[in-house]
């Protein structure tokens, strides 16, 4: 297992938690923990259609939203629309539910990678997005958890 800081620029503080064996990050996903805990992914069909969906558990009953992204994205844009979308997703809840802890799942590590910078080059886009919310007001980090390859 290793701890990073993922990225401390505009307000958006996360740790990274990278868990290379399956069957720990298994064991972790599955270890109840404080606030809000969600779970992203992104993926390109064979057709070239490209979408992610974004889950999370609110009581017993599990809620998600999913985003079809069209024919011209890569699956790592899903990636990382997915955490953009996660993260906004746990400020909304921060703010409405005061939650304290935004606890991220996902397999894409290139995706977190991207997170930490601004500078150009792909996904440029999404890691400018992840830093603010629609009113571009900064948005709160939370720790991200990355299951291995």
């Amino acid at each position: 297992m290793e701890r990073t800081v993922v990225c401390e620029e505009e307000a958006l503080t996360a740790t990274a938690i990278v868990l290379v064996e399956t069957e720990a990050a298994k064991k972790e996903a599955e270890t109840p923990r404080p606030g809000l805990t969600m779970f992203t992914d992104g993926s390109r069909l064979d057709s070239g259609a490209c979408g992610y969906a974004v889950a999370w558990k609110r009581g017993n009953q599990w809620r998600g939203q999913k985003v079809h992204m069209g024919y011209n994205q890569e699956a790592y844009d899903a990636e990382c629309a997915a955490i953009v979308r996660a993260l906004r997703v746990g400020a909304q809840r921060r703010k409405q539910h005061k939650v304290e802890r935004i606890t991220i799942f996902t397999d894409a590590q290139a995706g977190i990678k991207r997170m930490q910078t601004l500078a150009v080059g792909p996904g440029q886009t999404h890691a400018i997005t992840a830093r603010r919310d629609p009113r571009g007001n900064r948005l709160p980090g939370g720790d991200q958890v990355v299951p291995g390859p």
